[in-house]
């Protein structure tokens, strides 16, 4: 669970110091607002440049890697416009990387002639089974997406042994969003409940995730502001466990 807002700006100069993320001038705060309104742009091509803000789950989701999988196995990062991990695993010297979104531009992400991007729906992939020892989805399903046919394709595409990191919005109890649109879909702050009934589902298809679900109400404040609701980030692992 993100816990403070400084942890944001801690986390992208570590990534700005290692050469993974682009640094962004002026303070946290003209940081944020940026990434606020480059969400708030729901028409027209999108802003390809990842956002500092989402720095923190980002990080986490390397450090995850870069423990567990090695330079050339195969990595997938599901809704990848704007997100740095491939192009980050690719400096870091990964081999195998490869992208989906529904978007076009998608191809024209950083890296392009070392990480096959291509435009694909997430949930219905053109890749085989087994095919990934990780897949990534940072702040992508809290944007109107089928959580379950999500599922379904992680447990099909995941090596046994495999790892699915994923980052959503989230606060203890239920906020509403109805009415609300990002990006011309629905936008989603999980609750403690959705989030249970989410690892539920996942262990449903095969995945485990072992967490204690009382850390799920373990929060120190409200460090996201965005569109009149405060609440915070969440990040998770799912494990395709090794037959």
């Amino acid at each position: 669970m993100l816990r403070r807002r400084e942890q944001i700006d801690a986390a992208h100069r570590r990534l700005v110091d290692r050469g993974l993320m682009p640094r962004a001038a002026g303070g946290l705060e003209r940081i944020a607002q940026r990434a606020g309104d480059a969400a708030r742009r729901v028409t027209g091509a999108p802003h390809l440049r990842p956002d500092p803000i989402k720095a923190w789950d980002v990080e986490l989701a390397l450090a995850a890697i870069e423990a567990r999988i090695g330079f050339d196995d195969p990595v997938l990062d599901m809704g990848s416009v704007g997100c740095p991990i491939l192009p980050a695993l690719h400096a870091l010297g990964y081999r195998e990387l490869h992208g989906v979104d529904l978007d076009p531009s998608v191809t024209r992400m950083p890296a392009g002639d070392a990480i096959d991007y291509s435009v694909q729906d997430m949930t219905k992939t053109r890749f085989g089974d087994a095919s990934f020892a990780a897949i990534t989805s940072m702040s992508v399903i809290e944007h109107g997406l089928d959580a379950d046919a999500l599922l379904t394709e992680v447990a099909r595409l995941l090596r046994p042994g495999g790892v699915f990191l994923f980052s959503t919005d989230y606060w203890p109890e239920k906020i509403d969003t109805s009415g609300v649109r990002l990006f011309d879909m629905s936008w989603t702050i999980f609750s403690a409940d959705e989030i249970g009934e989410l690892l539920d589902d996942a262990q449903g298809h095969g995945l485990t995730a072992p967490v204690d679900l009382a850390a799920l109400h373990d929060v120190d404040e409200r460090p996201i502001d965005f569109a009149d609701r405060q609440y915070t980030f969440l990040f998770g692992a799912l494990t395709c466990p090794a037959r």
